[in-house]
């Protein structure tokens, strides 16, 4: 392929989506397929296996497959010459190493043979090449050059071919020619040429298809240069990927039809047709199998088919991302991904049907079948097909194994649904196919199994995973609907933190705790997160934290070790878990950040464990109506949980990390997050405890600090009323009436004066 054309095609790939403020997964990156194209061998047909990018440059270049120039060349040589020989030669030597010193042996046969014809037609063939082609020459310089030598090489290919003794040379003669005629735009040498030799033989080789493609380029009329692009596209395989697009689309076929001469060339047009369609190709299909059931392209067209329905209903059904390709899709909610599902599974069972008209017994079209009858939720009979091909020695084991497991599993009811022991060994065999591992951990999970689909989870491990805290290149989304560029997952953590509820948590840990197997399954699937059993205790204590359920809290953060803590929340650089920007640099009792220090700095190493401890005391303290102190503990209860709201220096009691804007995340605690609620309700109680004015102001003061933030979160809420925090804040207007004489120090000059009317308390 012209290395520039190469150069565009990337470039086009690579631009098919950007996005201004950073990644955001798309196209191949999210699209789901079992039925890999690259078990088959479908080679001339493999750059247009469907694909979200513009080709599948997967399969740019050919070790095995033999192009119908490479055979007629290993025929002539009369198979005396091995195949990679005949490559070198006819694709990479240029005409100076055609000499009898060759080291290819086909050169030497050539010279052992004394085929001169053959010779000077490759040598010329190898001079042509150079000019060949389009040069990006701004300033013109060799343009008239370069059409020189093309007239030049054009007369030289003319006169040759007269003198040609061979009927072979003298129409390779006359292609050259033509070929040279059109990179000089010489239509006229091309119709001439084709009209006088080509058109008046009958031979229908690929030397006559690759005349045709420089013919058909100058063919006026669309109808009538498609018709030769479906020919030149079924006959002439490696010149498929540059005659494709001079199929036009936009025609009615009928007018394309009615230049085909047998059934044969009105199924190469529907083949053609299907390919160039990016959705439902069916009905084209059913046209082109009728012409001509042997076609070789509609097995194609069925692979690419189920690859389409894989997209449709499996990137939706298992990410929640819309297909890869989303021209047909209008909207990316959730509701309306799922309704399409449905709808393309209807259109999966007009495919399985006419599958099912097909001869029974062939191998690929049972592999098909198979495939068609996952994706419509038709398990048993998936299975009973998978068991027959099971039978053959000439089945892709890989690919039923995976869509076995995925029918054992998905054919399970509700509530009981398990990896099965059929499944473990195919799971092992796999686990390096990530979104195998990912489809069959989201059965489980829709099954109702959180457990093992958590534990599938956790061992999907990308190519840039670590073992320190692993990630996966799977992408997918949970449901809620939150549109901006975090409402992904891209790894095991991030998503149970998210979605999983305290008690799925807790038997995930005791599930991973009281494993005792010691197989090589249990192994691959106990591991690695066995070890990392604290990492698990934290996020249920968040969790509880979250649902303010502080005993349980304290217990589950009282079950990671002092280690732990040390290594991910302490001041000094550990090999933290979740990286830098978690540590307790301020003890969340005495300090509010951006407020004042209360009190001089406590030396007190703090953490998750520590703090809820702490918590606890002082709200037993507080709440005893015996306690002189009620209002300072109330306080202090008040600070805390000022600091574990997004404006605290404790937030991550709460979060994991922290967003420098507000955005919505479902979590069961949002409006305490960013709105201080419970530390109002407590900055209240230490007011109404209180014994002195200047407290009594200071609690009033960080009450009216409280609602400051849940109006302002309440009006970035579009649901809402735009509310105005600096005019609506009836507790500022409340401060200023009962004590205005401390209203102006408090309000303007807060950070310095706060802490003297904490010490006021008495």
């Amino acid at each position: 392929m012209n290395r520039s054309i190469l150069f565009i095609l990337a470039l086009l790939s690579s631009s098919i989506a950007a996005f201004a403020c950073g990644y955001y997964p798309y196209g191949e990156d999210v699209r789901m397929c079992f039925f890999s194209p690259k078990y088959y061998n479908y080679y001339w047909y493999s750059q247009f296996n469907y694909t979200a990018a513009y080709f599948d440059e997967s399969e740019l270049t050919n070790t095995v497959n033999d192009s119908p120039n490479d055979v007629f060349w290993y025929n002539y040589c009369k198979g005396k010459v091995p195949m990679p020989s005949v490559k070198e030669a006819i694709g990479m030597l240029d005409a100076g190493s055609f000499t009898h010193a060759s080291a290819n042996s086909m050169v030497r046969y050539l010279y052992d043979t004394k085929d001169e014809e053959a010779i000077n037609y490759l040598k010329f063939a190898k001079n042509c090449e150079p000019v060949n082609g389009w040069y990006d020459d701004p300033w013109e310089r060799n343009v008239d050059r370069l059409e020189k030598s093309r007239k030049q090489l054009m007369s030289m290919g003319l006169r040759y071919g007269k003198l040609a003794k061979s009927q072979e040379f003298r129409r390779r003669y006359a292609f050259l020619t033509m070929r040279l005629a059109f990179y000089n735009g010489d239509f006229t040498t091309i119709n001439t040429i084709f009209s006088s030799i080509f058109a008046k033989d009958n031979k229908r080789d690929v030397i006559y298809y690759w005349a045709l493609y420089f013919y058909g380029m100058g063919e006026k009329n669309p109808a009538i240069a498609s018709y030769y692009a479906s020919q030149v596209f079924a006959n002439a395989p490696d010149k498929r990927f540059v005659v494709y697009r001079n199929f036009d689309i936009k025609l009615p076929l009928e007018q394309i039809l009615k230049y085909a001469k047998s059934n044969k060339e009105k199924a190469d047009i529907y083949v053609l047709a299907s390919i160039r369609r990016y959705d439902k190709a069916l009905a084209y299909i059913k046209e082109a199998y009728a012409l001509d059931p042997k076609n070789e392209g509609v097995s194609f067209l069925m692979l690419r088919e189920v690859n389409k329905l894989e997209d449709w209903i499996y990137t939706p059904y298992y990410t929640l991302f819309s297909p890869s390709i989303e021209d047909s899709y209008v909207s990316n909610t959730e509701k309306t991904i799922l309704k399409r599902v449905e709808e393309d599974r209807s259109y999966a069972m007009e495919v399985l049907d006419f599958v099912n008209s097909m001869p029974p017994n062939n191998t690929f079209t049972m592999q098909v079948r198979a495939q068609m009858e996952l994706l419509t939720k038709q398990y048993d009979k998936c299975l009973t097909t998978i068991a027959q091909l099971e039978k053959r020695n000439d089945v892709v084991f890989n690919q039923l194994e995976i869509i076995k497991a995925l029918a054992l599993t998905a054919s399970q009811q509700d509530g009981k649904a398990v990896i099965l022991d059929a499944v473990k060994p195919i799971l092992l065999k796999n686990k390096a196919d990530e979104k195998f591992v990912f489809a069959l951990a989201r059965e489980l999970e829709y099954r109702g199994n959180t457990t093992d689909a958590a534990l599938l989870y956790i061992n999907m491990v990308g190519n840039y995973s670590n073992e320190v805290r692993r990630w996966s290149d799977v992408y997918w989304k949970d449901g809620r609907g939150y549109n901006h560029y975090s409402d992904y997952y891209t790894e095991w953590f991030g998503y149970l933190n998210f979605r999983y509820s305290p008690e799925q948590m807790q038997h995930l840990i005791n599930t991973i705790k009281n494993n005792k197997a010691n197989d090589e399954f249990s192994q691959w699937k106990y591991g690695w997160i066995t070890g990392k059993l604290p990492v698990l205790y934290d996020m249920l204590g968040t969790k509880y934290m979250r649902q303010n359920k502080l005993e349980e809290a304290y217990l589950a953060f009282n079950k990671t070790g002092d280690q732990y803590w040390e290594d991910n929340y302490g001041v000094w650089e550990r090999p933290s878990f979740f990286g830098n920007g978690n540590q307790f640099d301020k003890n969340p009792f005495f300090s509010v950040k951006n407020v004042t220090d209360f009190t001089p700095s406590h030396d007190v190493k703090m953490n998750k464990y520590t703090v809820v401890k702490q918590l606890i005391q002082y709200l037993k303290k507080a709440e005893n109506v015996k306690e002189k102190d009620r209002d300072y503990y109330y306080f202090l209860v008040a600070n805390c949980y000022y600091n574990m709201t997004d404006y605290g220096n404790s937030w991550m009691m709460r979060r994991y990390n922290q967003s420098i804007e507000e955005e919505p995340t479902g979590l069961e605690d949002e409006a305490e997050y960013y709105e201080c609620n419970l530390a109002k309700e407590y900055y209240e109680k230490a007011y109404t405890t209180a014994k002195t004015d200047k407290f009594k102001a200071l609690c009033l003061r960080m009450i009216a600090l409280c609602e400051h933030n849940r109006l302002s979160h309440i009006s970035n809420d579009e649901s809402k009323h735009d509310y105005s925090p600096e005019t609506l804040n009836k507790y500022f207007k409340e401060l200023k009436a009962k004590y205005p004489d401390y209203y102006d120090d408090m309000t303007f000059n807060a950070c310095m004066s706060l802490n003297r009317y904490f010490a006021a308390r008495r």
